[in-house]
């Protein structure tokens, strides 16, 4: 929803206009849109999964969700958009507002994705000892 408000409506224009400039038509085709939906949602099953997997070393509670929602957004978002910036592909200005929201959304997804996220109790199994 985020997005789609930020870039689908807010950043309409300006995002069809950067398009137009690639020699692109500057519309969202519905694969288009479908494959951002299908890409959000992977990126926040990878963003939980980062934290269950540093919560050990961290500690399972908010600041851990905040380290994994900014490597999360760092590695899809931040670092991609630096190169984008670095070749002059698309308007600084639509980069910068794009990576601050997702920023935003990154860190409240993973937050909310660590709240729900439960810890299966290992049982240990004791075996008897041959004789």
């Amino acid at each position: 929803m985020v997005e789609y408000i930020t870039n689908g409506v807010i950043l309409r224009q300006a995002w069809a206009q950067a398009m137009q400039a690639l020699g692109k038509s500057g519309a969202f085709t519905m694969g288009g849109i479908v494959f951002f939906n299908i890409w959000g949602f992977l990126l926040g099953i990878a963003a939980v999964w980062l934290y269950a997997a540093i919560r050990t070393r961290y500690g399972p509670g908010p600041k851990t969700a905040i380290r994994a929602g900014l490597v999360t957004w760092a590695i899809a978002v931040f670092i991609p958009n630096l190169g984008n910036y670095s070749v002059g592909l698309f308007p600084a200005r639509l980069l910068a507002i794009s990576s601050v929201v997702s920023l935003v959304e990154f860190v409240i997804a993973t937050l909310v994705g660590a709240r729900l996220y439960k810890e299966r109790e290992s049982v240990a199994t004791v075996r008897p000892m041959a004789a």
